[in-house]
């Protein structure tokens, strides 16, 4: 388990929630947002690497976080935040070997089924 060192609870001054139902992925404010309500970080933490279109990469940090008898898996996009939190606090990261792309449907708005109206 590891815990969030002050120094990141000094810069970080407004609050934002994340909940797996609303967005797939989440921000490093939202992890900062979870460590300062008193979540425990646990480690190591899985990094998945995307592709888009071939030839941007964007990290996804796997971040399982404990409290209490509560537990919940954030997937944190990378960001300048997640680079400075795992450097200074020495997390341990394993790197998924397994390439993936960003596919369209993965995106995209969830479909609604619509009832069909007859006339």
């Amino acid at each position: 388990m590891a815990t969030t060192p002050p120094l990141f609870m000094d810069e970080f001054d407004y609050y934002r929630h994340w909940h797996s139902k609303s967005e797939r992925f989440a921000g490093g404010d939202c992890l900062a947002t979870a460590l300062m309500q008193g979540w425990t970080l646990k480690v190591p933490i899985v990094m998945d690497v995307y592709w888009c279109m071939g030839s941007r990469q964007v990290n996804v940090y796997h971040c399982d976080l404990v409290r209490d008898d509560e537990r919940i898996h954030m997937p944190v996009l990378g960001n300048p935040y997640m680079d400075r939190l795992i450097q200074d606090m020495q997390l341990p990261v394993i790197v998924s070997e397994e390439p993936k792309q960003f596919l369209l449907q993965a995106v995209a708005p969830l479909q609604t089924v619509q009832d069909k109206v007859s006339v």
